[in-house]
């Protein structure tokens, strides 16, 4: 039981990871402009402490080639498992998006499965730097190790709806 929420919570960064591309919602005065785009990365959860990373890359609409990473925490509790961070998303010419996600599906513990995440920008760098909105992306999480208190999965995903005003 105790691996498979460890899983779980690998599952959920992960499906972060593929969030965090091209997450964003109109501004005032901005342009939406709808967002599209596949990832794929490594999610790597700490089970004791709950603290999870994802390091993932991919291409997006608006974004090009890129590279992400997320910082976070989650925990299991009787009614699924949640998590919440921040990411920073890369583009190849260095501007970047920044904001923060939360777990809006939780998978099945231990097992593969579907998690999907809520990215929502709020800035950036660069043609990014006033950027804002809200990404929604659905991620196919499969477990790759456990060892020492520390779970590793792969995410693979695709950025299904979302808006960014820039």
């Amino acid at each position: 039981m105790f691996k498979r929420k460890l899983m779980l919570l690998a599952g959920l960064a992960v499906a972060v990871v593929a969030l965090s591309p091209a997450s964003a919602s109109a501004k005032a005065g901005g342009t939406d402009r709808p967002v599209s785009g596949t990832i794929s990365a490594t999610v790597t959860l700490n089970v004791v402490t709950g603290a999870i990373t994802v390091d993932g890359e991919g291409v997006a609409s608006h974004i090009g080639k890129f590279t992400t990473s997320l910082e976070g925490r989650v925990m299991i509790t009787p009614t699924g498992t949640f998590g919440s961070g921040t990411f920073t998303t890369v583009a190849a010419n260095g501007d970047a998006l920044t904001g923060t996600y939360t777990l809006a599906t939780p998978g099945t513990p231990g097992v593969a499965h579907t998690t999907t995440i809520v990215m929502t920008v709020t800035g950036g760098t660069g043609r990014f730097s006033d950027a804002s909105g809200t990404q929604t992306s659905v991620t196919e999480v499969s477990p790759i190790s456990f060892s020492g208190g520390v779970l590793v999965n792969s995410a693979v995903g695709n950025i299904t709806s979302g808006q960014i005003s820039y």
